[in-house]
């Protein structure tokens, strides 16, 4: 099978102008730190890069699901699930899903003098590990709004205001045990079920299984699914399916994200399994439930 650099379902990307990358780069309020691609690709078989040179920006690579595989100063490490690296700039480099679990990625391509500050730290497979107070769903929300700001205009507005994002996003990272400190509970009270709950939100693009939904609460399984029901109602996988189908909502009403797209990002390996899911959940395809415009 031939590898791609391009050409997955459900990706999405963007690639900046080139004179509005240099404006950003005489910018005296983001100069130091800025964008210049960014992207998702989820499920990605058959990814593979080669760049025997390097490439001219850092680039930033976190998996969010399955695995692949970095080459970097002569040796090839492992990136997994709840990992993220950052390549620096003009570096011999190479990277490449895994064959038999390819990896669901999002990257950012960027320069600035700052940028090498965060590769020096992290040019290695980082961990950021789910936990209850991992606030993954925020960062991906940041990351959401980073993308959808540029895909409405990249004026001098637009591109200032993603950046400014852009080092909150990797400053989430950089300073991950902050960031996590600052997790406030909300609704979401000491209580199993509730925490359980919470961190399917935190994980609603991953391919969670009943035995992760255990292991994070340290019950058997059995012991979970029975407990789960009598407090919610539901079976655990069904409710779960249920707030990706609830998330699917938002996206369809509150973005232009194609519904193969959408399909991909809440981690459904097949449209057609998440039409049918959905269409099962919400009485409407997702293409009749866009029209009806509902308000949530």
């Amino acid at each position: 099978m031939a590898k791609v650099e391009l050409g997955f379902s459900g990706e999405r990307f963007i690639y900046l102008p080139i004179p509005m990358i240099n404006l950003m780069e005489d910018s005296p309020l983001t100069g130091d730190l800025y964008l210049y691609s960014m992207g998702f690709f989820a499920r990605a078989s058959h990814h593979y890069i080669n760049r025997p040179e390097g490439c001219d920006e850092y680039l930033f690579i976190y998996c969010k699901d399955g695995r692949g595989w970095i080459e970097l100063y002569g040796k090839r490490k492992m990136l997994e699930a709840n990992q993220f690296i950052i390549l620096p700039r003009n570096i011999p480099h190479a990277y490449g899903a895994d064959d038999e679990d390819p990896w669901t990625i999002y990257w950012l391509h960027f320069r600035g003098d700052k940028a090498p500050l965060f590769s020096s730290r992290f040019d290695k497979p980082t961990s950021v590990p789910p936990s209850a107070q991992s606030r993954i769903e925020e960062r991906i929300d940041l990351f959401e709004e980073m993308f959808n700001t540029l895909n409405e205009s990249t004026d001098m507005d637009h591109m200032h205001y993603a950046n400014l994002c852009f080092a909150h996003f990797l400053g989430s990272f950089l300073f991950i045990h902050i960031y996590r400190r600052q997790f406030r509970p909300k609704e979401y009270s000491e209580n199993i079920i509730n925490r359980v709950v919470h961190f399917m939100n935190d994980n609603i693009e991953s391919n969670l299984k009943l035995a992760d939904f255990a292991k994070f609460c340290g019950y058997s399984e059995s012991y979970f699914y029975r407990k789960f029901v009598k407090e919610i109602g539901h079976p655990p996988m069904d409710y779960f399916i249920r707030l990706k189908i609830d998330k699917a909502c938002k996206l369809l009403i509150q973005t232009d994200m194609k519904v193969n797209q959408i399909a991909h990002k809440l981690g459904f390996k097949e449209s057609q399994y998440f039409s049918r899911t959905f269409s099962n959940v919400m009485g409407f395809s997702p293409l009749e439930f866009r029209k009806q415009n509902f308000k949530l």
